[in-house]
C-alpha cells in the first residue's frame, strides 16, 4: 500500500451541528495536522450501546471512503464507536483510532500498574463491552469510572455545543471535581483516560490541578499520527548542504 507523503488524519464526523471549540474534533485549531472531516450520513448522537451498534454500516461506508480519499489515520468524533472498532479496523488498511479507550493497557502498565480511571460523559454507557472491544478488560485492570453527565453545565454544552465565559467556568470547577471524586475513591490511581471526546475542550484547564497524568482521544490520536512522522520532526531536520 502506498503511504501519503503527508500524513492526514481522517475523522467521521457525526450529523448535525458540533462544537467548533478548541480541543473538539470539529475545531480547525485542535490538529496540527491536515484534517479530512467526513460526515458520516444518516448517523445521529448515541446514547446507548446499541444506538451506536445500529450504525455500523453507515461508518463501515464512511471509513472506506475516508482511507480513498487519502487517510493515513481514521478516527470518530464519539467515543461510543469504540464499540464498532473491530469491524473498522478489519473494514481499512489505515490505523483506525476509535477511543482513547484503547490506550488503557498502556496507562496501566507505564504507571506501575495501579487502577486506571475512566473519565466520561454518561457512566451509564461505559461499562465492559466498550473495554472488550478496545481490547481489554476491568477483570484484569482494576478501573473508576466517573462522568459529568450530571452537570449542569456539561448538559448544557451537549446540548447547545457553545461554551460562554461564564459557563467555562462552571465547566471547569464540574470537571475538576468529577476527577478529584474519582481519586477520593481510589488515591491508588496511576493514571486517568478521558473516553468523551467533548471532555478534552476544556481537560487542559484541569491538568495543572490534577496530581495524575490524564490521556485523552486527542493523545490517542497524536500517538497514531506520530508513527508516521511525529508532528513537526520534519523543520528540526537539518538541512542537506
Amino acid at each position: 500500500m502506498d503511504r501519503p507523503t503527508t500524513t492526514v488524519l481522517g475523522i467521521m464526523m457525526l450529523e448535525g451541528r458540533m462544537a467548533d471549540v478548541a480541543g473538539c474534533m470539529a475545531a480547525m485549531s485542535t490538529f496540527p495536522y491536515p484534517v479530512i472531516r467526513h460526515v458520516v450520513a444518516g448517523s445521529r448522537t448515541p446514547r446507548t450501546q446499541a444506538d451506536a451498534e445500529e450504525m455500523l454500516p453507515l461508518y463501515l461506508r464512511a471509513a472506506r471512503e475516508l482511507e480513498a480519499e487519502g487517510a493515513s489515520v481514521i478516527t470518530a468524533n464519539c467515543g461510543l464507536i469504540a464499540l464498532l472498532h473491530q469491524q473498522l479496523s478489519d473494514a481499512v488498511r489505515v490505523p483506525v483510532v476509535t477511543s482513547s479507550l484503547a490506550m488503557v493497557p498502556l496507562v496501566h502498565q507505564v504507571t506501575g500498574r495501579r487502577p486506571v480511571g475512566v473519565l466520561t460523559f454518561f457512566t451509564d454507557a461505559v461499562d465492559e463491552r466498550n473495554f472488550l472491544a478496545s481490547g481489554w478488560s476491568s477483570e484484569e485492570i482494576p478501573v473508576v469510572v466517573g462522568g459529568v453527565g450530571e452537570s449542569e453545565s456539561w448538559l448544557r454544552f451537549q446540548q447547545t455545543k457553545v461554551i460562554d465565559g461564564p459557563q467555562r467556568g462552571q465547566m471547569r470547577e464540574d470537571l475538576l471535581a468529577t476527577v478529584l471524586g474519582m481519586l477520593d475513591r481510589e488515591p491508588a490511581l496511576g493514571g486517568i483516560v478521558c473516553e468523551c471526546t467533548m471532555l478534552p475542550a476544556v481537560l487542559d484547564d484541569i491538568r495543572p490541578d490534577v496530581p495524575v497524568p490524564i490521556f485523552d482521544i486527542l493523545t490517542a490520536i497524536d500517538w497514531a499520527v506520530s508513527g508516521f512522522g511525529r508532528p513537526g520532526a520534519a523543520a528540526r531536520l537539518p538541512t542537506a548542504s
